[in-house]
């Protein structure tokens, strides 16, 4: 009955409002605004709702804002919100802007009070366009604030808003808020646009965005590094990488694992930053460790088969992060034997240092006598052929491993092996010099 009742009245209301010069509009707001409170303090409903009308009419809103410039705070607020939330006309995102311009000129305290009680998701758009609208620096930065001040979840739906609104300057805007927000909400929907990107401009955008993303996990959660992580699109899962190993995550170890195994475009970047939180004292290739256990359940509960094939083919990888990484994660293999072939050749033909060492120290704890064999191939290298950290890696590890006898029968197999390479190539050179004779 009651709202059946307004609107009756509201309606012939509206359309004499429309038919209003400026003037006649504007002593008409003035007048309903001194009866909307009544004597007992409360509002009296049918004046709000012709004032609602009014506020909300084409090409009227600037007279109202000027009057509702002379109104109490808790009035104006309700009156801002709701035409921030309705009014979508593109001219009227210019006037806001001046309006709101000249408030801060004017009454800075109050504007910015009232601003910062619009924290509606309908009325953040509006604010929005105005910051991207406006070419007054201090006037976008205080909004900006402003801005960041309200819940991230709030902001949520108007930053998606402008980041899909093919507007260069909104994108860019939203970018900006996603990124200093260092927020899950904002950052996530971030990294959705990230994905596929789109718009003017299309690698600013890319490049912005990803600056924002990598600013934002400072302050993102555990939980949206490993969400990424596991994403279906390998630039958020690269994304994901990158963020926990700025972030020094060891919770991220077993699904940096799972990307060295199946993931061809993030496997290198993932191997990295395993061998990084190695260094950094994060995680030990070793069941004890809690990131080794970590690495061994996966590990332990894979097929075996393909797991197999898997590991034997990533240490031919041509990337060395995760030749190292695979002949390191071998140890925590239950039955490693069956690559112990694999490693071997690894450990005598790879010609990066850290990889080679690895593999001879995973030979030594799955297979001494495979670890022997390789030892001396790799020590009866010619003089100068061996690289000193390689040389000085292996003293070490045969000192720690083997008994005395083992070394001992390890130094006359060297020395073996090194003579027959010798006389190999002596043979060799001699027979290339026999064929430099007759040619004479």
């Amino acid at each position: 009955m009651n709202s059946g009742f307004l609107t009756d009245k509201v309606r012939p209301a509206r359309a004499a409002a429309t038919r209003m010069d400026n003037e006649t509009y504007r002593i008409r707001v003035e007048d309903l605004f001194r009866e909307l409170v009544v004597e007992d303090g409360t509002v009296d409903e049918e004046v709000r709702a012709q004032l609602e009308q009014l506020a909300l009419l084409p090409r009227k809103t600037r007279y109202f804002l000027r009057v509702l410039n002379d109104q109490p705070t808790e009035v104006q607020v309700p009156f801002y919100r709701l035409i921030l939330s309705r009014v979508k006309d593109k001219d009227f995102y210019g006037e806001l802007e001046r309006h709101i311009r000249h408030r801060f000129y004017e009454a800075r305290d109050q504007i910015k009070e009232i601003l910062g009680q619009l924290a509606d998701s309908e009325a953040v758009p509006a604010l929005m366009h105005v910051i991207a609208l406006t070419d007054e620096g201090w006037l976008a930065g205080e909004l900006i604030r402003i801005v960041l001040s309200y819940d991230p979840e709030i902001l949520r739906d108007p930053v998606e808003q402008a980041l899909h609104s093919g507007d260069y300057q909104l994108q860019c805007l939203g970018i900006y808020l996603a990124g200093k927000s260092k927020s899950d909400p904002l950052l996530d929907v971030l990294a959705q646009f990230y994905r596929r990107p789109f718009g003017e401009k299309l690698d600013r955008l890319e490049r912005k965005s990803y600056d924002a993303l990598m600013e934002g996990v400072e302050g993102a959660s555990d939980g949206l590094m490993l969400r990424w992580l596991r994403d279906s699109s390998a630039r958020v899962r690269e994304l994901g990488v990158v963020a926990a190993a700025r972030r020094r995550l060891k919770a991220s170890v077993a699904d940096l694992v799972r990307l060295v195994l199946v993931d061809a475009k993030t496997r290198s970047r993932a191997a990295q930053t395993l061998l990084d939180f190695e260094e950094e004292g994060l995680l030990e290739f070793s069941p004890t460790d809690e990131g080794g256990a970590a690495v061994q359940e996966i590990l332990t509960t894979a097929k075996r088969e393909p797991l197999i094939n898997t590991l034997k083919d990533l240490t031919r990888e041509e990337s060395g992060a995760v030749r190292e990484v695979v002949a390191k994660m071998i140890r925590l293999l239950p039955d490693a034997g069956a690559l112990a072939g694999a490693l071997v050749r690894v450990a005598v033909e790879d010609r990066q240092r850290s990889v080679q060492l690895a593999a001879l120290e995973t030979l030594a704890q799955i297979d001494q006598e495979r670890f022997m064999d390789a030892a001396a191939d790799v020590m009866a290298e010619t003089a100068g052929a061996l690289q000193p950290e390689v040389a000085e890696g292996l003293e070490r590890l045969v000192a720690a491993t083997l008994s005395k006898a083992q070394q001992a029968e390890l130094e006359a197999e060297t020395e073996r092996r090194r003579r027959k390479r010798e006389e190999a190539l002596e043979k060799f050179a001699g027979t290339i010099e026999s064929w430099r004779h007759d040619l004479e």
